[in-house]
């Protein structure tokens, strides 16, 4: 009887999930083994057409992050991201642009930020960025068009984001916040 049961259990939560396959785009990453979210079937995560490979203005809970699959909601720390050929990919969190960019390189992709401090959408490479913004995914990143003292550039951003120097380190937080 318990082993019906048990039987019975597993069944009923396999039955729960649903599944969908994770394949990246032709030519990315070795053949879709990367597990980055990407189109599944009835899922806004990418935008096909921008041939003008140029920012879209999207509305909040449209588009899901390409990265962690987060619905885009504070659109003052979203990026996008345009492949060549018009695809265009949509960030929660400037954090989750380098982390996607890190796992598929590109050299003709650009990718766009929005600017705190003019709200329009810049090339993410051109923008300027603060440490400790209270972002979506807690990376602490947020980009300016405009240069001040104390912003850094997007390959400082960019470097301390893949050595995990961010908001999220406890460390890092507590040296980048004490008053």
């Amino acid at each position: 009887m318990y082993k019906l049961f048990s039987i019975l259990l597993i069944f009923l939560a396999t039955l729960s999930f649903t599944y969908a396959e994770m394949k990246c785009a032709p030519g990315k990453c070795g053949g879709g083994k990367c597990g980055s979210a990407m189109k599944i079937q009835g899922d806004k995560k990418v935008y096909k057409g921008n041939t003008a490979r140029k920012a879209i203005d999207i509305v909040p809970r449209t588009y899901h992050c390409a990265e962690c699959n987060m619905f885009v909601n504070d659109l003052d720390y979203a990026a996008e991201l345009v492949e060549a050929d018009g695809t265009t990919y949509f960030f929660d969190d400037i954090g989750c642009l380098v982390r996607w960019m890190q796992k598929h390189p590109s050299k003709n992709a650009v990718a766009f930020v929005k600017s705190l401090d003019t709200h329009r959408w810049i090339n993410a490479k051109k923008a300027w960025y603060t440490r400790t913004d209270s972002t979506p995914m807690r990376y602490g990143f947020g980009a300016h068009e405009m240069k001040r003292k104390g912003l850094i550039s997007f390959e400082k951003m960019k470097h301390l984001m893949l050595l995990g120097q961010t908001l999220r380190d406890p460390a890092v937080k507590k040296s980048l916040l004490q008053p």
